[in-house]
């Protein structure tokens, strides 16, 4: 077998791989938000509630052959589990070429500015340190998979991602430039080159900058315009991608997020709603509400006792109708403005990228 060759099935593999973590992650996307285990019960159909057979489990074949349907009730499988499934194949194979391409290019070559040590075969690869970096991105983008389609479908982004994420993301840049763990010279040209300095300062700027926004924007609204996950989703990117990047990811995010809510609000897209609607999860007198709807309904003991917090007049309701507002999640757009950094940043121009503050000024 050729070194191509081999390269292209090592990145077929890395597709397959990723396809098959994408089918768990669709569990953790739709269990952990509702409280329940990711291990038990074992896939089955939320409608039926048949067990599925591993051969309807195969990630995007199964939806394809069962043509989007469940074997046993025929309901419709949305097609976002599949896309899933394809969107983390996609992103881990990007994730090993962008890892490795380098080190397959120097085999047999001369040594090039901006490469790694030249080797002569296969074997002298450094395996274990493309190994520990496509493992600890791995990491990373999963998370970043998760906590986008979460953040679309509950307007939240739960703190048991983004915290231990953050940790991981400081070891990962303390692993990656440890001589101990790494083969010299095995990170080479490998964007962005984040030391520990730059992680440790990129998570608490993060952090800071929409902790800032937040009471900004509450300074000026009277209202929330930003989440507390946002926050941590910010402090986790520039945990990973160092502070830097921050610059990039921040104003990209805005200007897509902006861009996409223009076109959600034209098209009717069923991700921008009413921040009433939002905000009114955690509003007393909604929880209230639908505590009383589930009394009469049977499935309470009892409704809450009326209360000024809980019961409020009219009034009330009419400041909330003058506070509402378009609201859109915003962490898909960090999301996407982190990954485009970290796929593409070192290909964008420095101007924009800024990617220059890495090397120093």
């Amino acid at each position: 077998m050729s070194v191509d060759v081999f390269f292209y099935v090592l990145t077929a593999f890395a597709f397959m791989l990723g396809a098959v973590v994408g089918s768990f992650l669709n569990v953790v996307i739709y269990r952990v938000p509702a409280g329940l285990s990711v291990v038990r019960p074992g896939s089955r159909c939320p409608h039926c509630e048949t067990p599925i057979a591993w051969y309807d489990n195969i990630p995007i074949l199964s939806w394809l052959i069962l043509r989007a349907r469940c074997r046993s009730c025929k309901t419709p499988i949305p097609a976002r589990y599949a896309l899933v499934e394809l969107l983390m194949g996609v992103l881990s194979a990007g994730l090993w070429l962008k890892v490795s391409w380098r080190h397959f290019a120097m085999l047999g070559e001369p040594w090039r500015a901006g490469f790694p040590p030249p080797v002569a075969s296969l074997e002298q690869l450094p395996w274990s340190s493309m190994g520990v970096a496509f493992g600890l991105y791995f990491i990373f983008i999963a998370m970043l998979v998760v906590i986008t389609f979460v953040d679309l479908d509950h307007y939240l982004i739960p703190h048991e991602f983004t915290l231990p994420t953050i940790a991981v993301g400081i070891v990962a840049a303390f692993l990656l430039n440890s001589d101990t763990v790494m083969s010299p010279g095995s990170m080479t040209a490998f964007f962005p080159p984040v030391t520990i300095s730059m992680s440790l300062i990129g998570a608490v700027v993060g952090a800071v900058v929409v902790l800032a926004i937040f009471y900004l924007y509450f300074a000026a609204r009277g209202v929330e315009g930003i989440g507390g996950g946002d926050l941590t989703l910010m402090a986790l990117m520039g945990a990973w991608l160092g502070w830097p990047a921050l610059i990039f990811i921040f104003f990209a995010a805005s200007v897509q997020g902006l861009i996409a809510a223009g076109l959600g609000t034209l098209f009717g897209a069923g991700f921008v709603k009413d921040s009433r609607e939002i905000l009114a999860e955690d509003d007393p007198r909604e929880v209230a509400r639908r505590a009383r709807e589930e009394a009469e309904a049977g499935q309470a003991d009892e409704p809450p006792a009326p209360s000024p917090a809980t019961d409020a007049p009219d009034a009330d309701e009419a400041e909330d109708e003058e506070g509402g507002g378009l609201a859109v999640p915003f962490g898909p757009f960090i999301v996407l403005a982190g990954l485009e950094f970290f796929f593409v940043g070192e290909f964008i121009p420095m101007y924009l990228s800024m990617s220059y503050l890495y090397y120093g000024l």
